[in-house]
């Protein structure tokens, strides 16, 4: 297990490159928080080649893949991103028109603004040198001045710049000029009409060189700076329709970046000296010999107000047991403090049977086959994107995506993207169910992201409730609840819909990525069970997937174990000789992992089995087992399957191969696989 932080695409630029601004402003329109390493020109390369890129910059490493210009940046998270958030159209007759002038931009525009500029600029070296170091480090800014001739010399073979081709540049920058003014005369807000896209985009990066945009990414030159010659053209620019167009989309369409909150210090769950100590000992190599142990000499070990219950039927005892070993002690506080009450938080009760079967009447398991199919299909997408490359990230390439996507789709809570709903999931299910440390980061963090996840959900509500009076509504878990609110239950209101719905959706979507995770890393470690899933995989035996899956996080939870309390004084397992005391006010450290290695009931438990017929534990057991189970049971050996399809699937080399943890959850793990 690596307990590393959080891994972020690193991108090397040269920030004043319009290129690299290209590549900002898409990766801040798809909300993808990266590192922006910047060099000054030259010194780049060095920087650049270890990664497996050239001379050309932006240069991005996801993690997955080194992309090599700011086209294929483009490329890659256009092929892995939601039809509401795409540069392109997915209609391929459409699709051609904003990608031809998408291309004539990048390719034509872009050359012809960088030559044009620097054929100004580059004899002004007390204005070049700024420019060019910003945010580059030290020696790279003095190397700027040291070398300067031998750089500017470099530069000015590598743009071809000529006294003479000044003229045949600007005509370049009056052509595309032209081109677009005559496309928004009708007075269109973009290029293609009313969204916008790749070729706004691509004509707005590349034309700021010439029209210098106050809320450019990089560094510019004051305009009173530049010489008078090249300041009347850009003047004159600036005041075109096409100037006043691209100037337009920098004040209003130009997004913000996305903050790093690690870097800020307010997401830094898998960097804190008791996370890296608490994913060191929860390692299966160390937990199964301690609960080996405890199991055969102590399975009920009670010190002081915590009891670890280890053995198989202690662990269903105390599940069934739910009036002795309660839950709300545990979950409720936290739960209320995010948004609650939810019933992860409530005992037997008639509210928590009220609000459940309310649950169970808008989450029916005749739903199951569509969530099965929509969860192909999205991996299927996926899985196209990534094969080009032949490497896919399990987590943030593929499980986590499906997840979040079907949260939009099936519980009818659409982020307001999909980076941004993943951090609420994460946050949130971090502090309620998986901060065994009390960080109190943590808890800062699901308290952020919970107040921004109610304002989210409650303008989703209200656009729901306005839109569900017409007709052919989609039909899906937040309409069929708005759908119930009335007389008949008085108790179900807006508040009442959004506490029940986050409830359900914040485990949806880490809970999944992390078995998937989980999953493929212990198949991959026995590769004749591998081989024995890929071929249900690829027969669609997907049960028999399922049954794998199952078996393989045995050996490595997702949850390893439950908390309850004991508010009075209780035995477990009385009558016989392993009976235990159990003091009030205990907390039970209820260890499902131990419970599916006792050899009792599980025969040869350290063998890996798939036609094991016993009852697992991975979602918990009873009353509070998971409410979303029988969606994990179609969506995870779908998600596994899609993998295992994929020919000679394997590890990618070093630590990418292994999984990179944020906190408790896994954040990355790349696999290769053949064409």
């Amino acid at each position: 297990m690596n307990s590393a932080t959080i891994y972020h695409p690193r991108m090397v630029s040269i920030p004043a490159s319009p290129y690299c601004e290209l590549a900002r402003w898409a990766l801040d329109h798809w909300r993808i928080v990266y590192d922006e390493e910047c060099h000054a020109p030259i010194s780049h390369t060095l920087a650049a080649r270890p990664g497996g890129g050239g001379s050309a910059v932006p240069i991005l490493d996801t993690g997955e893949a080194i992309l090599e210009n700011a086209r294929d940046i483009l490329e890659y998270y256009e092929a892995r991103s939601p039809l509401g958030r795409r540069l392109f159209t997915a209609d391929s007759a459409v699709h051609a028109e904003p990608k031809k002038l998408f291309d004539s931009f990048f390719d034509t525009l872009g050359p012809a603004t960088l030559a044009w500029t620097y054929s100004y600029l580059l004899p002004l070296r007390d204005i070049v040198i700024p420019l060019w170091a910003d945010r580059a480090s030290f020696w790279e800014g003095l190397a700027l001045h040291i070398g300067w001739g031998a750089i500017s010399d470099r530069v000015r073979q590598h743009l071809a710049l000529k006294q003479e081709s000044l003229s045949e540049h600007q005509s370049i920058i009056d052509a595309a000029f032209a081109q677009v003014e005559s496309q928004i005369v009708d007075g269109r807000r973009y290029l293609m009409g009313d969204h916008f896209t790749a070729a706004d985009l691509a004509f707005a990066a590349m034309a700021s060189p010439v029209l210098l945009p106050a809320e450019y990414g990089g560094p510019s030159p004051a305009l009173a700076n530049l010489p008078p010659a090249m300041r009347v053209a850009v003047e004159r620019w600036r005041t075109q329709p096409a100037g006043q167009f691209v100037l337009r989309l920098y004040k209003e369409d130009r997004p913000q970046r996305v903050p790093d909150l690690v870097a800020q210090g307010k997401h830094g769950s898998g960097t804190t000296i008791k996370d890296r100590l608490a994913n060191l000992l929860i390692r299966p190599c160390v937990l199964r010999p301690v609960f080996g142990f405890l199991r055969k000499h102590f399975p009920v070990a009670v010190i002081g107000k915590h009891a670890i219950v280890s053995r198989h039927d202690d662990v269903v005892e105390i599940l069934n047991r739910t009036a002795d070993f309660t839950l709300s002690q545990v979950n409720a506080q936290k739960i209320d403090e995010i948004d609650g009450p939810f019933i992860l938080g409530m005992d037997q009760s008639p509210q928590y049977d009220q609000e459940n079967a309310i649950l169970h009447q808008v989450v029916k398991r005749e739903d199951l086959e569509g969530v099965r199919e929509f969860v192909a299909q999205a991996a299927v997408e996926l899985i196209d994107a990534a094969r080009p490359r032949r490497r896919i990230d399990v987590v943030n390439g593929l499980a986590r995506v499906v997840a979040v996507r079907l949260v939009a789709s099936y519980f009818g809570i659409p982020g307001s993207d999909e980076p941004t709903m993943m951090r609420w999931m994460r946050d949130i299910f971090h502090y309620i169910f998986a901060d065994l440390t009390n960080d109190e980061s943590v808890r800062q963090d699901a308290l952020n992201s919970a107040a921004e996840l109610r304002r989210h959900m409650d303008d989703q509500i209200a656009l729901r409730k306005v839109a569900l009076a017409k007709p052919n509504q989609t039909d899906d878990v937040l309409g069929r609840l708005l759908a119930l609110e009335g007389p008949k239950n008085s108790w179900l209101d807006d508040h009442a819909v959004r506490r029940n719905l986050a409830g359900v959706i914040v485990g949806a979507v880490d809970t999944t990525s992390k078995f998937v995770a989980l999953a493929i890393d212990e198949l991959l470690r026995r590769p004749a069970a591998m081989a024995k899933a890929r071929d249900a995989a690829v027969a669609n035996d997907i049960e028999t997937v399922r049954r794998y899956a199952w078996e393989a996080v045995r050996f490595n939870p997702h949850h390893p174990l439950l908390v309850r309390y004991s508010a009075r004084e209780t035995r477990i397992a009385a009558g016989q000789p392993r009976s235990k005391g159990v003091p009030a006010g205990t907390f039970a450290y209820v260890v499902t992992f131990s419970a599916m290695f006792d050899p009792a009931v599980f025969k040869n438990p350290d063998e890996f089995d798939a036609t094991r017929t016993n009852e697992y534990l991975h979602f918990g057991y009873n009353l509070h087992a998971c409410f979303g189970r029988y969606i994990n049971a179609v969506q995870i050996p779908e998600l596994v399957a899609a993998l295992l399809r994929l020919t000679n699937l394997r590890r990618a080399p070093g630590d990418a191969g292994q999984i990179l943890y944020d906190g408790p959850f896994p954040n990355r793990l790349v696999l290769e696989f053949d064409a």
